[in-house]
């Protein structure tokens, strides 16, 4: 007997930290980024990646959420089997693309079919967004969501997600800039500045305020004020020291080469950054122009 299940990566389109505050964010699925775990029986517990192959409550660190998720379908499936967990295909780890949530979405929803405990989507959600809180620290869920859902993804912290099926019709342009990112630095970097400045605190709202005008612009398929907003989101996550001169480097080419807005994506410091494009013909030119400065890019149509 096997169980596999396919899930997606995400990125977050404005939002990221003031999500953390209560404030609204916004979230595109990303489906052409995507992990597949697979449950079988096997001879001992045992996890096979792309990194680590290996016993699998003795895996690194790093995959302390994962050990989290399995313990507890364990658990709630009253077994002990031993069993053999294997993921394939690839999200580029902290990075701002999910890749953490992906995988324990992925494992919990194989391990409920393998063992038919048929659970609700809410505890589904709910054995994904605590293995994200071991992994990053203070998680606000926006990434479980997103990784859950086809469509994109308004999301408050204390009202949960909605879905929104508009489309902007333009093109997103999302570059890695091949430096680690870390969650956990970065958002205890920027709740320092918000505990110790009321500017700070300020810019947050500012920044769920913008998550606000996004929404509304993207239904009015009104991309030039999107793009015009992800600029002064970026203003603001630069100002709290999240920019790196790698994600500097893509704007100043990105701006000067036909971008209708350029912010980084995820908790900065590193990962992605998502350039707003009219459409797929502007973003390729500025994909090739950025060759040399991202290690990676990925285009969608939004």
């Amino acid at each position: 007997m096997k169980s596999s299940y396919l899930a997606h990566g995400k990125v977050i389109l404005i939002g990221e930290h003031s999500v953390v505050y209560g404030y609204n964010a916004l979230a595109l699925p990303i489906m052409s980024l995507h992990i597949k775990a697979t449950v079988e029986p096997g001879p001992q517990m045992w996890m096979d990646t792309a990194s680590y192959h290996g016993p699998f409550f003795m895996a690194p660190d790093e995959y302390d959420g994962l050990k989290y998720v399995v313990k507890t379908m364990l658990t709630k499936a009253n077994s002990n089997e031993n069993l053999r967990i294997t993921y394939t295909g690839e999200i580029p780890i902290e990075r701002g693309l999910g890749s953490s949530a992906t995988v324990a979405l992925a494992t919990t929803k194989a391990m409920n079919d393998y063992f038919n405990l048929n659970l609700l989507n809410d505890e589904i959600i709910e054995v994904t967004n605590h293995a994200e809180t071991i992994n990053h620290g203070k998680a606000s869920g926006l990434d479980a969501a997103t990784v859950n859902s086809d469509y994109l993804v308004f999301f408050n912290k204390k009202s949960g997600p909605s879905v929104l099926r508009a489309k902007l019709n333009a093109t997103l342009l999302i570059m890695d800039t091949g430096e680690l990112g870390s969650t956990k630095k970065a958002v205890a970097q920027v709740q320092q500045q918000v505990q110790s400045s009321r500017e700070a605190d300020e810019k947050i709202k500012q920044l769920g305020q913008l998550a606000d005008d996004t929404k509304q612009a993207w239904v009015n398929q009104d991309r030039v004020s999107v793009g015009k907003i992800f600029n002064e989101a970026e203003e603001i996550l630069d100002s709290f020291g999240l920019a790196t001169i790698k994600i500097k480097q893509l704007q100043q080419l990105a701006l000067e080469n036909g971008a209708l807005g350029f912010k980084l994506s995820g908790s900065g410091l590193g990962g992605i950054v998502i350039v707003l494009c009219d459409n797929i013909e502007v973003a390729k030119s500025i994909a090739k122009k950025c060759q040399k400065v991202a290690v990676n890019s990925w285009i969608e149509e939004i």
